[in-house]
C-alpha cells in the first residue's frame, strides 16, 4: 500500500491537484507514524492489515468530524471532509454492505448459536473471524441488535 499511495501523491503533485496531495500527504504520514510506533522505523513497510487499519482510522476521524460540523453548522468544512473520505476510500477493501451484511451477520448469528442480544459479543467475533476487517462494525452492531431478540 506504501508503493501505492506515493505514487498516487507523485500523480497527484504533477497534476497540481491541491486537496489530492494534501490528504495523500496526510496518509502518508500517518502511514510513516505507525511504522516508526511498531518499531520499523519512518522508512518501514507495514502489513496489509496494519496499513488498512490506519486509513480506516483516518476515515473514521473524518466521519465524527463531519458529524460534529453538521451539529455546528459547518456544512463546507463538512463537505471538505467527505471530499477527503472519498480520496481515502479506494485504498480500503471492498466492504461489506447492505445484504451482502446482512447475510453475513446471518451467518455469524447461525455459526455461533446465538439467541439473544446479550450474545452479541459471539457473534461480532464470529463475524470478525469469517470477514476480518471487510465491514463497518457500527453498522454490523445495529444489525446484529436487530436480528437478536
Amino acid at each position: 500500500m506504501l508503493d501505492r499511495i506515493q505514487a498516487d501523491l507523485k500523480a497527484s503533485m504533477l497534476a497540481k491537484d491541491a486537496l489530492r496531495t494534501q490528504t495523500l500527504r496526510m496518509a502518508l504520514s500517518a502511514y510513516r507514524n505507525e511504522a516508526v510506533a511498531k518499531g520499523l522505523g519512518p522508512q518501514g513497510a507495514l502489513s496489509e492489515a496494519d496499513a488498512v487499519q490506519v486509513i480506516k482510522r483516518l476515515v473514521k476521524s473524518r466521519e465524527d468530524s463531519i458529524e460534529q460540523y453538521t451539529k455546528a453548522g459547518h456544512l463546507d468544512r463538512a463537505a471538505a471532509e467527505l471530499a477527503e473520505i472519498a480520496l481515502l476510500k479506494p485504498y480500503l477493501p471492498a466492504m461489506l454492505e447492505g445484504v451482502q451484511l446482512e447475510n453475513a451477520v446471518r451467518e455469524a448469528i447461525a455459526a455461533s448459536g446465538a439467541t439473544v442480544k446479550k450474545d452479541m459479543g459471539l457473534v461480532m467475533k464470529a463475524l470478525q473471524a469469517a470477514h476480518g476487517q471487510s465491514f463497518d462494525g457500527k453498522a454490523a452492531s445495529a444489525l446484529v441488535q436487530s436480528l437478536l431478540n
